[in-house]
């Protein structure tokens, strides 16, 4: 299977849960939170920040709220309606290749969604990134742990009903020394790396790009 089919494929299921996704995930738990604030610090203010894989525009709108410019982008159309309809700069695009302007965004954010790019596909969705990213700007940048690959069933349906066959998500699981490996390769300086706990483990990394 193409990369392109397991992007197509997983921002499908996601226009199908967008809804109930929006709803379970409207609050962030205090640790990711704390992260989330340590991220907006470290942007200048006033500065813009690309929120790759917004979804319906949680991280987007509190970033405003802030004093942050904002553009999200997401490969689920319902995911940007919703996040349109929330008020926020959003489109559909591909995380791999967002389409930025070199140098033209002060932060990007990417939570829960490098996550679901194929792993042959990060080395060059890091370099677009930073090539994205003003001198001083900062990554954001929180995904989960582990050294597995493939196709998740999505767990809960918005219908209340059975969801058809093949609503399922890709998942790329990274293990730490593989990842900060991958962002210096890219041109990135690993500033502060945590980790938290939920029902996975999560990576959470701040970066900038190396001078």
């Amino acid at each position: 299977m193409s990369s392109g089919s397991e992007r197509d494929s997983t921002a499908r299921s996601y226009d199908l849960i967008a809804a109930e996704y929006a709803h379970r995930n409207a609050s962030l738990p205090e640790d990711a939170a704390a992260f989330r604030e340590a991220f907006v610090a470290s942007v200048r203010g006033g500065g813009l920040v690309a929120d790759l894989g917004c979804g319906p525009g949680r991280d987007a709108l509190y970033f405003a709220s802030a004093g942050l410019s904002v553009v999200g982008i997401d490969a689920s159309s319902e995911m940007v309606r919703l996040a349109v309809t929330n008020g926020v700069d959003a489109r559909v695009g591909d995380l791999r290749k967002p389409g930025l302007a070199p140098g033209s965004v002060d932060g990007i954010w990417s939570s829960a969604s490098l996550l679901h790019v194929p792993r042959g596909d990060v080395p060059r969705t890091l370099r677009a990134w930073h090539q994205a990213l003003a001198p001083g700007g900062v990554l954001g940048l929180l995904t989960s742990t582990g050294t597995d690959e493939g196709w998740e069933q999505v767990p809960y349906d918005p219908s209340k009903q059975v969801l058809p066959p093949g609503v399922r998500r890709w998942f790329v699981h990274h293990e730490k020394p593989g990842l900060l490996t991958l962002l210096v390769d890219a041109g990135f300086h690993v500033d502060a790396v945590s980790e938290r706990v939920s029902h996975r483990v999560w990576l959470q990394v701040l970066a900038s790009p190396a001078r």
